[in-house]
């Protein structure tokens, strides 16, 4: 290909811009760029020029050349290349790279050369995908105008009630008593007033729902691993009545709206308490992913959809705050190529970016600038193969051919889509350059995988909005995709040193009884250690158990390298932003052995200490030591692990062979049991009834085991004797009998009903499913409630 012809720009013909989040900015906190979008050289130079007459020639030129908004086009990796051979370059291929890499152009806080690098994204994409993923895919979108199209739950104050649909007279003729909530209530849009569609009527979820009895039967067996085929056997043998499908499709869609709904309440109550009462509270998280891996469509092959499930977790309760999976189920492939690269007459349309003015006068739109850029694109195009494939096999099966004319009908419809998929060959593989997919992976047919950079950024800039103000401690796995999108996510709470990255390896083989035996020598070398340290007076009986399991770790921090003289992190955290120290801890809790932690954003005063340490310093300083401890203790994955395992125990679409960590293997799921959406709504209905309605132990990672500050309880037993009433008398056992409790409980939230003996348990699983959870907060939530309270006051009359 070295004889083709190229396609050379400017930094400034590509740049896409930075957006809300600060993509495409230099990720460096330590660079005069670190969140400042690209600026020609040219505007810097006037810039500084008026904001500083009194700069000499010199220095002006530094500024010019390095100063914030500095950056240059640096190439690009040879997977990214392309080579257009359709439409006006048929004869003439064009190779060109579909995605490009800035380089930082700035200068960090030493006066030393960024040079940091980052592969351009498109902040339109990940707009995209945050409103996607906002709504849990439209499920909490709620209703909106039919004149504008303005949602209600986004502007509630631009709506005002207009009546209810109720009963007003009994069979009798008399006024009957409003008791019950109204089946539902009108709506108007003020500012359209008067236009077709602005007065609508809102019902409650369930109002539709003929019988409700079999709710929490759908509900006990989707949250115990049963298939659609036996929910629907199992209702059968319980009401004698066939349940059709689209019954429990729907009763398991409405579960998720609820239950999403009553989440998201239940987190804007305890933000509001969390902020009023002025608690500065640290929320140490955890997040890892977990990888499914589906056949969507067919049992006769095992051509695959791989998802990401994006999991993030609080660790001192064990609350799991997001789980987002990188697919999009609203969106149909091949609906999406034909409005997007088609137009109305089928002609193709949308697939050059013009650039005026340039040696370039257009060129094929680069992967940011492409509106199908948001999905695996390999994938997408291949999916839309796939359907009208699947439908060319299934209508040469189907179709009549005994006659001429049956016959000349089968061949016009095959030619057809013969011509369909010639195009859409010619558009990715011909224009777009995309290499035909041949291989054991596909996209479904009834959506589309996104790509994990979008899905990961919106899933962390929804999480951020989750949190009431405070700092943030989050571990991670060494996550390629994380780099070049914490940064500018978390731009804020870096410059308040309210942000600390903690990337964390341990060793996911080791087999249990190695676990075991690591555990119990390090359990004995920490009591060792305490003792010492209350006989030298170091410690006193009152001092904390995390200041001494932190003096411990101080004690026994080593380095930590790959083999014996390579940095111990993958080649994407080697870099000028991050400290290349990493450190093995002398821990063995939680099951995580050989814990290994890196630190790729601290707070300022210990980042620039930790960037001025060689990767490979065998002999640390005390006072580092001291300062790595508590980030060292806090790094963590037992909340996402134990709800992963949770649910890989409890859902059969989760499980999967093997042991390890959430990278080990996927899960093939033979055959479609369920539809994509489905698939996630299940997802999402496990999560929320994990969080709210099981009480569980939880061994959470902070809390030390220690027999003097909390003793076991001393059970007695006794054994009975064959054929007699007697018992045999045996030595009383020491256990522990752990507290359960909801993570929603021990997380602080009012998720809970108090009995009268004072004992608090997960609410009434019943009741909760039928209050508005969706409205609540607004005019509308307030009428339906109002009707509830004036129910449940004539029942106590």
């Amino acid at each position: 290909m070295a004889g083709l012809a190229t396609f050379n720009f400017k930094l400034s013909q590509l740049y896409p811009g930075s957006g809300e989040h600060k993509l495409n900015t230099c990720g460096n906190p330590d660079c005069s760029n670190f969140g400042h979008p690209m600026t020609e050289r040219a505007a810097r130079r006037e810039l500084w020029r008026s904001k500083r007459p009194d700069l000499t020639p010199e220095q002006l030129k530094l500024y010019e050349t390095n100063g914030p908004g500095a950056y240059k086009l640096a190439g690009s990796k040879a997977k990214h290349l392309r080579v257009s051979s359709a439409f006006q370059f048929d004869g003439n291929p064009h190779e060109w790279s579909d995605q490009r890499t800035i380089r930082c152009l700035g200068q960090t806080r030493d006066g030393s050369p960024c040079k940091s690098g980052f592969s351009i994204l498109s902040p339109a994409h990940l707009a995209e995908e945050v409103d996607r993923l906002r709504n849990y895919n439209g499920v909490l979108d709620g209703p909106s105008c039919g004149a504008c199209g303005v949602r209600l739950l986004d502007k509630p104050d631009e709506f005002a009630l207009n009546g209810a649909h109720e009963r007003t007279k009994d069979r009798d003729g008399k006024p009957a008593k409003r008791n019950a909530a109204p089946k539902s209530i009108r709506v108007v849009h003020k500012p359209c007033k008067g236009k077709k569609g602005a007065r609508f009527s809102v019902s409650l979820p369930h109002a539709g729902q003929k019988n409700t009895a079999d709710n929490l039967r759908i509900l006990g067996a989707v949250l115990n691993s049963a298939g659609i085929i036996d929910i629907q056997r199992t209702l059968s043998i319980a009401t004698g009545k066939s349940i059709g499908m689209s019954r429990i499709y729907d009763r398991i869609a409405w579960f998720e709206e609820v239950y999403l709904a009553y989440e998201r309440e239940m987190l804007r109550r305890w933000k509001a308490k969390i902020e009023k009462s002025g608690e500065l509270i640290e929320h140490r998280l955890s997040h890892d992913d977990m990888v499914l891996t589906v056949n969507w469509e067919t049992a006769a092959d095992r051509r695959n959809t791989q998802l990401n499930c994006a999991v993030t977790a609080d660790a001192r309760s064990g609350y799991v705050y997001r789980l987002d999976v990188d697919f999009d189920p609203r969106a149909a492939p091949l609906d999406v190529f034909n409005s997007t690269y088609l137009d109305e007459e089928g002609q193709p349309q949308n697939l050059s970016q013009e650039y005026p003015g340039s040696k370039v006068a257009s060129a094929p739109k680069f992967s940011w600038q492409r509106p199908t850029g948001r999905f695996h694109e390999s994938q997408f195009f291949g999916a839309c193969v796939n359907e009208i494939r699947a439908f060319q096999i299934c209508a040469k099966r189907r179709m009549p051919k005994r006659t001429k004319d049956q016959q000349d009908e089968r061949k016009e419809i095959m030619d057809r889509t013969d011509g369909m998929i010639a195009k859409i060959r010619e558009i990715s593989e011909g224009w777009f350059g995309f290499p035909f997919d041949d291989t054991d992976e596909r996209g479904s047919f009834k959506g589309v995988t996104t790509r994990d950079t979008y899905t990961k950024g919106a899933h962390f800039i929804l999480l951020k909005e989750m949190l009431p103000y405070g700092s943030i401690v989050l571990t991670t796995e060494q996550e390629a995709t994380l780099p070049p999108l914490l940064p500018h996510i978390f731009d804020q709470e870096i410059r308040e040193n309210r942000f600390t990255w903690l990337a964390m390896s341990f060793n996911k083989k080791a087999t249990k009884p190695e676990r075991q035996r690591l555990v119990n020598g390090y359990r004995r070398a920490r009591k060792k250690f305490r003792d010492k340290g209350l006989y030298n007076g170091r410690f006193d009986p009152d001092t904390d158990e995390q200041a001494i399991t932190e003096a411990f770790i101080a004690s026994g921090l080593s380095t930590a390298l790959r083999g014996t003289s390579s940095p111990f992190q993958i080649s994407n955290y080697k870099i000028r932003s991050f400290p290349g120290l990493w450190v093995k801890s002398p821990t063995e809790a939680s099951g995580e052995i050989g814990k290994v932690v890196g630190f790729p954003i601290v707070p300022r005063p210990l980042r620039q200490t930790l960037k001025q340490v060689p990767f490979d310093q065998e002999q640390l300083d005390a006072d580092l030591r001291r300062e790595l401890a508590p980030l060292v203790y806090k790094a963590t994955f037992q909340p996402v692990s134990s709800f992963m395992n949770s649910l890989r125990t409890r859902l059969s679409v989760a499980d999967r062979a093997g042991s390890g960590g959430a990278r080990v293997g996927g899960t093939y799921i033979q055959g479609a049991i369920f539809n994509p959406k489905i698939l996630v709504s299940i997802l999402n209905i496990y999560r929320v009834h994990y969080n709210f309605f099981e009480e569980r132990s939880y061994a959470c990672p902070y809390a030390e085991i220690d027999d003097l500050i909390d003793p076991p309880v001393m059970i007695q037993r006794a054994m009975p004797i064959p054929g007699t009433d007697e018992f045999v008398d045996l030595p009383p056992k020491p256990r522990r009998v752990p507290a359960k409790k909801t993570p929603a409980m021990r997380h602080g939230m009012d998720a809970f009903t108090k009995k009268k003996d004072g004992s608090e348990v997960p609410p009434d699983l019943y009741r909760v499913l039928y209050r508005p959870w969706l409205y609540m907060g607004t005019k509308l939530g307030a009428r339906f409630e109002r009707s509830r309270g004036k129910r449940r006051q004539s029942q106590a009359d």
